[in-house]
C-alpha cells in the first residue's frame, strides 16, 4: 500500500484499529472531503479468509443509507489492498463516553435506543443483522444523533449459519443463542441492544466473567438481573423493557425493531403523563420535568432552565473493528483486479430501495387498525396484540427483506389471509413457498450438525447447495439445477425427499435473485476497472485485461466483458508494436 495514500484519499492520521484492519481520517485528494477510510491490514491482503469478511462488510453497507447507520461512500481495491470510505462521525463511542466518566441517566437512554431501533430497523427490512452491537460500536455524533457503525461481522439473512466451533461477537454483549453456536436473527441483534441499554445506565455488563466457560454459563442459564437493582431510579417501564429485551428465549423478546419502537414511544408517554400529573399535584415539590425530543436532539433533564446530561463531544471518532463471519473466497486474491468505485446516489437508490422509516417521519404510514388476536403468555399474563396493518405496508416490509421471507412470516401469514384479492397476492404467495424452503434447509442443517441424527442423501445434498448460495449464487444455482434434474422426476422417493425437492424448487428462485445480485456488483466492479485501463499507461492496462481474462474466462455472465477485454489487449499489442 503507497505511504499516506489510498485510492483516491490522503490518509492523514489513524483513529481506530481492530483485529482486520486501521481506520484513518483521510480527506479525497481532489475534492478535500474529509472521511474515515477502513483498510483491509496489508498481513491480511492475501489472505482469501479475511479478505472475505471484508468484502462482506461492504456489501453489507451497500444495502444501507439511513441517518442512524454510518454511511458508505466509496470502496476499493488498491495493488491488492481492499478498503471502502464511510462518513467521518465527529463524536464519541459510546464506550468511550462512558470510560470518560459520562454517566448516561434512563431519559438519555430512550433517545439511544429509540435512535438505534430505527438503525436496526432499516437493517433488518435489508436482510442484515449486525450480530455484533455494543456499546463501542455506537456512535454519538456532534448533533446528538446515535449512529451504529462496524458491520465486520454482519450477516444477511439465509446465509449459513454459525457452529459452536465459528462463535463471532463480543461476548459481553451477545445473545444466548449466539453464544451457543446456533442461527442468529434479527431478535439477537434486539438481546444485545438490551444488554448495552442495560451497560449504560448500571455503568457495567449485566454478567462479568473471569473465564469463557463461565461467560457460556451466564448468558445462557443465569437469568439477567433487573436494571433497577443497580440503578434504582430507572423507571419501572423501562425495568420491564430492557428485561424483556434480554430473555433468554428469543421467542418471548420483542420481536422487531418497529414493535421496539412503539413501545419505546408508549413508554416515553407513560412517563411524560406521569411527570405531567405529578406536576400537578405536586407543584410546589418538584423541579425536574419529563422533556418529550423530536427525533435528533438531545434529551436533557430541565432544572432551573439549564441541560445536563449531555456530556462532550470533542472531535474524535473511533471505529473499531471485529473478526466476521468467514466467505469463502472466489479467487486468488493475489490475481484481483484494482478498482476504485464511488456510491452514487442512483446506485444507492437501486440497492437500498425505499426507506419506511422515512415515511414515518412524515406520518404517511396510516395507523395499525383493528385488533385481530389476543394471545395470552404462559407464566408472563401479557396479552399481545396482533394487528392486520394496511396491505401497502405489509407489502412493503415482506418485499424489503425478500433475501429473508423465512423472518417476515407473521407478516406473509397477514397478507395472504387478509389481501388474498390483492394483485400482488401471487408474488406474497412465491415468497411464502421461497420462506418455507428456507426454514426446510436450517432444520435440515441443524439435523446435519447433530452427531447421531439421520439425513437422507437428497436432503444432504440440498442443504450443502444452499449453503454454497451465500458465498456463490452463479454456481449453486446451477448446481441446484442439475439437482433437480437428476432427482425430481424420481418416483421411488420418501416423504421427506419428496418435501426436500418440492423445496429446492422454491430455493432455487432465491438463489436465482441473489445471483442477479452479485452479478450486478462484480460486473460494476470489471466494467470500472477496464475503463479506468484505458486511460491507464501500457503496462498497467495489459495486467488489468490480462487479469480480467483469467479471471472471468469461464463465467458465462461475464462472456461480454471478457471479449471486450480480449479486443482492448489486442489493440494494445498492435500499438505496442
Amino acid at each position: 500500500m503507497r505511504e499516506q495514500k489510498l485510492g483516491p484519499y490522503l490518509l492523514k492520521n489513524v483513529v481506530g484499529r481492530g483485529g482486520m484492519g486501521t481506520v484513518y481520517r483521510a480527506e479525497h485528494g481532489k475534492t478535500g472531503d474529509v472521511c474515515a477510510v477502513k483498510a483491509l491490514a496489508p498481513t491480511f491482503a492475501h489472505d482469501s479468509h479475511f479478505r472475505a469478511r471484508f468484502e462482506s462488510e461492504i456489501k453489507a453497507l451497500l444495502k444501507l443509507d439511513h441517518p442512524n447507520i454510518v454511511r458508505l461512500i466509496s470502496y476499493g481495491q488498491e495493488e491488492g489492498n481492499l478498503f471502502f470510505a464511510m462518513e467521518l462521525v465527529e463524536g464519541k463511542s459510546l464506550f468511550q463516553m462512558q470510560r470518560d466518566g459520562h454517566r448516561f441517566d434512563w431519559r438519555e437512554i430512550l433517545k439511544i435506543a429509540k435512535d438505534v431501533a430505527q438503525g436496526l430497523r432499516h437493517a433488518h427490512d435489508r436482510g442484515v443483522i449486525h450480530r455484533d452491537l455494543k456499546p463501542g460500536n455506537l456512535l454519538r455524533s456532534e448533533t446528538g444523533i446515535y449512529k451504529i457503525t462496524d458491520f465486520g461481522i454482519a450477516k444477511s439473512f439465509g446465509t449459513s449459519q454459525n457452529t459452536g466451533e465459528n462463535v463471532l461477537g463480543t461476548m459481553d454483549f451477545m445473545s444466548p443463542e449466539q453464544a451457543k453456536g446456533q442461527p442468529v436473527t434479527i431478535r439477537s441483534d434486539l438481546y444485545s441492544l438490551g444488554t448495552v441499554l442495560f451497560t449504560l445506565l448500571s455503568g457495567k455488563p449485566p454478567f462479568k466473567a473471569n473465564s469463557v466457560e463461565e461467560s457460556l454459563r451466564n448468558l445462557t442459564r443465569v437469568p439477567p438481573p433487573r436494571v433497577s437493582s443497580v440503578a434504582p431510579d430507572v423507571p419501572d417501564e423501562i425495568d420491564q423493557l430492557i428485561r424483556q429485551l434480554m430473555d433468554k428465549n428469543p421467542d418471548n423478546r420483542v420481536p422487531t425493531a418497529q414493535a421496539l419502537l412503539r413501545k419505546i414511544d408508549e413508554v416515553e408517554q407513560t412517563l411524560k403523563n406521569y411527570s405531567e400529573a405529578q406536576t400537578a399535584h405536586h407543584p410546589k415539590t418538584t423541579n425536574e420535568t419529563f422533556v418529550m425530543h423530536e427525533p435528533g436532539s438531545i434529551p436533557t433533564t430541565e432544572k432551573h432552565g439549564k441541560q445536563e446530561g449531555t456530556g462532550d463531544s470533542p472531535k474524535t471518532v473511533r471505529h473499531t473493528t471485529v473478526d466476521g463471519g468467514a466467505l469463502e473466497a472466489k479467487s486468488d486474491p493475489t490475481k484481483q483486479v484494482d478498482y476504485f468505485n464511488t456510491v452514487s446516489d442512483l446506485q444507492r437508490k437501486r440497492i437500498v430501495g425505499r426507506d419506511d422509516s422515512a415515511k414515518l417521519s412524515r406520518g404517511t404510514i396510516p395507523l395499525m387498525i383493528g385488533l385481530a388476536a389476543v394471545v395470552l403468555l404462559a407464566g408472563f399474563g401479557i396479552f399481545y396484540a396482533l394487528r392486520t396493518q394496511p396491505a401497502d405496508v405489509l407489502f412493503e416490509t415482506i418485499t424489503g427483506s425478500e433475501r429473508a421471507p423465512d423472518l417476515v412470516r407473521d407478516e406473509i401469514r397477514q397478507f395472504i389471509n387478509a389481501y388474498s384479492d390483492d394483485e400482488r397476492i401471487e408474488e406474497v404467495k412465491q415468497l411464502d413457498r421461497i420462506a418455507q424452503a428456507i426454514a426446510l434447509k436450517k432444520k435440515l442443517q441443524f439435523r446435519l450438525n447433530s452427531a447421531n441424527a439421520k439425513i437422507s442423501q437428497i436432503e444432504k445434498m440440498f442443504v450443502e447447495i444452499a449453503n454454497m448460495a451465500s458465498s456463490d449464487p452463479p454456481t449453486a444455482f446451477s448446481r441446484m439445477n442439475a439437482f433437480l434434474t437428476i432427482n425430481a422426476n424420481e418416483t421411488d422417493l420418501t416423504d421427506s425427499d419428496r418435501e426436500c425437492i418440492k423445496a429446492a424448487k422454491n430455493y432455487l428462485i432465491k438463489i436465482e435473485n441473489d445471483a442477479k445480485t452479485e452479478v450486478t456488483f462484480s460486473r460494476g466492479q470489471i466494467e470500472q476497472a477496464l475503463d479506468r485501463a484505458s486511460a491507464s499507461d501500457n503496462a498497467a492496462a495489459l495486467k488489468t485485461y490480462q487479469a480480467v481474462i483469467e479471471l472471468y474466462q469461464s463465467a458465462e455472465w461475464a462472456e461480454d466483458l471478457v471479449t471486450d477485454a480480449r479486443k482492448r489487449l489486442k489493440e494494445l499489442s498492435k500499438k505496442h508494436d
